[in-house]
């Protein structure tokens, strides 16, 4: 027993110095440092949007480097924004006010604009945006639990089996399994009879969902030769938690 509890502490140890450690390296430098060490390529990225109009549709499109850092610096900023949030001297401490939601949004929105950049006029931006004011609504709880409303970013990296896109919008059968090194995420609990109250984890932590519907981004998984980075899961899923 002494040495399981000798190891558990370990692992503690170990963790809480990877969370001090991202929270004292702004962001912009690990994605700068990051980025330095690649070779110079075109890129591509891919968006598979199933379910979200009338048939599915696939729209990829060449990245620059100054799309690529776009994309990477507005998840990070929405990521501060949320780390704001929580901290003990915001505007209503660990809870998030409405002025905080409205900041979130907003934080979420800047991404989906960079987005629309790249992409171009197929890339349905003005329906994503309507989704997204729903979900920030639906958070804000209560609300009876017939499916789970989620959003989660951080810097880590997602497993979805049997599937090779970093980006989809719409309706994802398959589990999804992020892990973050640093991140923030906000649920609730799956209670079909009572009412629901939203509830969050800030730093190192696992998410997963089933049969989600919604929004995901991997910036760990652009083509750039990277398996960790900013990522972004938005929508509702069912038997979705939150493990730190």
């Amino acid at each position: 027993m002494k040495k399981i509890n000798k190891k558990k502490k370990i692992l503690t140890i170990i963790i809480s110095t990877i969370v001090v450690l991202l929270l004292t390296i702004p962001c912009s430098t690990v994605i700068a440092n990051q980025v330095n060490n690649q070779i110079d390529k075109t890129k591509t990225i891919t968006v598979w949007i199933p379910g979200l109009g009338n048939e599915d549709l696939l729209i990829q499109s060449e990245l620059t480097q100054e799309d690529f850092d776009k994309i990477n610096l507005s998840l990070n900023a929405c990521l501060e924004v949320m780390t704001k949030t929580v901290n003990e001297n915001s505007i209503d401490g660990i809870n998030i006010s409405e002025s905080e939601w409205d900041e979130i949004k907003v934080s979420i929105y800047e991404i989906i604009y960079n987005l629309k950049e790249i992409l171009g006029v197929n890339f349905p931006w003005l329906e994503i945006l309507t989704f997204i004011d729903i979900l920030i609504k639906a958070l804000r709880g209560p609300f009876f639990l017939i499916r789970q409303p989620l959003l989660s970013i951080g810097i880590g990296f997602t497993l979805i089996p049997f599937y090779d896109y970093e980006t989809f919008i719409g309706k994802m059968l398959r589990p999804v399994f992020m892990r973050h090194f640093i991140g923030f995420s906000i649920t609730a609990r799956l209670n079909p009879f009572i009412l629901g109250f939203p509830y969050w984890h800030f730093g190192y932590q696992r998410v997963r969902t089933f049969f989600f519907n919604g929004l995901h981004i991997n910036c760990g998984d652009l083509g750039h030769d990277r398996i960790i980075g900013p990522q972004l899961l938005l929508g509702y899923g069912v038997f979705t938690g939150l493990i730190q």
